[in-house]
């Protein structure tokens, strides 16, 4: 009992130690952040979409930064699926039922908090991040070229609108120009939040390689009509993943 008594004191005095090291290690780096302010973009992809993204973070001390971004990032129904016209080769497929292309723009502002610094400039530092803000929808209508009439030498199509009760698979031939219907684009207004861990792994301390990947939500006033013939959502789960570069500045 006395030699179980004596190792448990061994084994305090080395915690407390460590304790000691790692807290003085903690204050000798945050002593060192010079840095004031960093500028980045990412993109990456989320569970129904991808996303682009430019962040702004001006640190408050050596393990905080107030982050202030702006994204932008599409919104696919779950249920979208890709068709085709069977009968002629090279021909641009279309989504059969979707009413509108949907988009999320996200200004947001929230913090950044390290969890695991880097313990050496070629390691890899975690941290953890927060973020809120609007989400303003954008749901542009979806036009396609439609079969008018058709034979074995010729064929009429026309720009349409796709309206579920008139357009079917028998006379819908492709999907028509994105930048047809951007004069008819709805407005959604919503809110957005976002948790995730964002890992740094860039070995100059001036310059930003990480990743990050974590978990976002858009919520709408009313339903998105995305997808004909399916439930269309208010609300917008995702996982997400992305990859940001940039640079911190002492200015």
């Amino acid at each position: 009992m006395k030699k179980l008594f004596h190792t448990f004191v061994v084994y305090l005095f080395l915690l407390s130690y460590c304790i000691e090291v790692s807290g003085q290690e903690t204050i000798f780096e945050e002593n060192t952040t010079i840095f004031k302010t960093e500028q980045s973009f990412g993109v990456g992809m989320h569970t129904n979409g991808f996303q682009a993204t430019y962040r702004y973070g001006k640190y408050l001390s050596g393990f905080t930064k107030r982050i202030f971004e702006i994204e932008v990032a599409n919104i696919k129904h779950p249920r979208e699926i890709k068709s085709i016209y069977p009968f002629e080769e090279d021909v641009r497929g279309y989504i059969f039922g979707k009413m509108n292309a949907f988009f999320a723009i996200r200004p947001s502002i929230g913090f950044q908090k390290i969890i695991f610094p880097k313990q050496s400039i070629k390691g890899v530092s975690i941290t953890s991040l927060f973020q809120f803000g609007p989400s303003l929808g954008l749901a542009k209508p979806v036009y396609l070229n439609i079969i008018q009439e058709e034979s074995i030498i010729t064929r009429i199509v026309s720009k349409e609108r796709y309206d579920p009760v008139k357009h079917n698979t028998n006379n819908i031939y492709s999907r028509s120009s994105f930048f047809n219907g951007l004069g008819e684009t709805n407005f959604y207004p919503g809110i957005f939040a976002k948790v995730g861990l964002h890992f740094d792994y860039g070995d100059e301390r001036e310059l930003i390689k990480s990743a990050e990947v974590g978990f976002k939500i858009d919520a709408y006033l009313e339903k998105i009509p995305i997808l004909a013939f399916a439930e269309n959502r208010q609300f917008y789960p995702n996982l997400y993943l992305a990859i940001f570069f940039g640079s911190r500045s002492v200015e």
